[in-house]
């Protein structure tokens, strides 16, 4: 009896990577950032900036998982409280995720939702530093966010990053040169289209 079993299972896991489906599209989104201080004696206003980029997308549909990975160019923009200056950093990102979509038959060719998280990677390729701060190179945010598939080709989400890693450092002179590390957090609302 346990063979069988064992046969069978063996059958469905060959079965799945022919049943998998390869997506790959253009992605692009607007991101509302904050800096997440580790001291009180510095803050940041939320601001707007962009993303745009490539998304590849691996999916089994009967059984709903996937994975989801991109490779976006995203401008995140802040504001110090205590300065008028609003500083821009521009940013190579790789995000992967795990998605679950709810595969519902014959909806799910007009409309299927879905769930993901993941972790995502930063790399800095414009380093725009001044005396009062500097950014650090690479960060790790975590993402975790909703979505819709439209017509199977046009997938629509929104998602909240938190920053892991810090993402810039701060001196304040008026505190005696103290540092203050600061840390991402986003919304990112984003369209793309699947081919």
């Amino acid at each position: 009896m346990s063979k069988k079993i064992l046969i069978v299972f063996l059958l469905i896991a060959m079965a799945l990577p022919a049943a998998a489906q390869f997506h790959m599209g253009v992605r692009g989104g607007i991101t509302l950032n904050k800096m997440r201080f580790d001291r009180d004696i510095i803050n940041s206003d939320n601001r707007m900036g962009y993303t745009a980029g490539l998304v590849f997308d691996l999916g089994i549909p009967v059984v709903g998982l996937g994975i989801e990975a991109s490779l976006m160019y995203t401008r995140r923009n802040n504001r110090l409280t205590d300065h008028e200056h609003v500083f821009k950093r521009h940013y190579f990102e790789i995000p992967l995720y795990a998605r679950y979509r709810l595969e519902l038959p014959s909806v799910s060719r007009v409309f299927a939702p879905y769930i993901f998280t993941g972790p995502s990677f930063a790399i800095l390729f414009d380093n725009s530093s001044s005396d009062l701060y500097s950014n650090r190179k690479t960060y790790i945010s975590w993402d975790a966010g909703l979505g819709m598939d439209l017509f199977q080709h046009v997938r629509i989400s929104a998602s909240y990053g938190l920053g892991i890693t810090k993402a810039l450092k701060y001196v304040n002179k008026e505190y005696e040169g103290s540092t203050v590390n600061g840390k991402d957090k986003f919304w990112t609302l984003s369209a793309a289209y699947l081919f």
